[in-house]
């Protein structure tokens, strides 16, 4: 398969160039593209291997919290993990269908994630930073089931999936 690839962002508060900043637009869950306008995701995202969890903005991350708990409205809810607060009882269900999550990138990269980085334990695999316009993460149970590439002379980051 190809790159799905996205502009690496020139971003002057960042101070350590082996960070590398892109630009999320938007989340779709299930195929739609929530409510959230692209402003909110304006501080930028780090790709961080070494963030477990994906950060968003706030804003986001209640849209996107909303959309799979309607969508999962089937399943019997239980208490939050540390900070995963959207979390599932699945104990004696045996076919468990789960919507599917998009991140939606600057240039048009739309990546669809795998079940792995949807639901961690059976929590919704994502958390909120502390507000929005604050830098978010892309975190390292969302990128792997993808070949990340940096082209940083390029400028660009792309994702393949499945290769991982």
């Amino acid at each position: 398969g190809t790159f799905a690839t996205t502009p690496l962002v020139r971003n002057a508060n960042v101070i350590n160039p082996t960070i590398y900043v892109v630009r999320l637009e938007g989340i779709e869950v299930a195929g739609r593209r929530l409510n959230v306008p692209p402003v909110v995701f304006s501080g930028g995202t780090v790709m961080d291997s070494s963030a477990i969890i994906t950060q968003l903005p706030p804003t986001a991350y209640r849209a996107l919290r909303l959309a799979f708990r309607n969508a999962m409205g089937a399943y019997k809810t239980r208490a939050p993990t540390g900070n995963l607060d959207t979390c599932f009882d699945f104990v004696g269900v045996t076919n468990v269908t789960v919507p599917a999550v998009s991140l939606v990138f600057d240039g048009g990269a739309v990546i669809e994630l795998d079940l792995l980085a949807v639901l961690l334990d059976g929590c919704l695999a994502f958390a909120p930073v502390a507000a929005d316009f604050a830098l978010g993460f892309i975190g390292n149970v969302q990128q792997q089931t993808h070949e990340v590439l940096y082209d940083v002379a390029g400028g660009a980051v792309g994702f393949r999936r499945g290769a991982c």
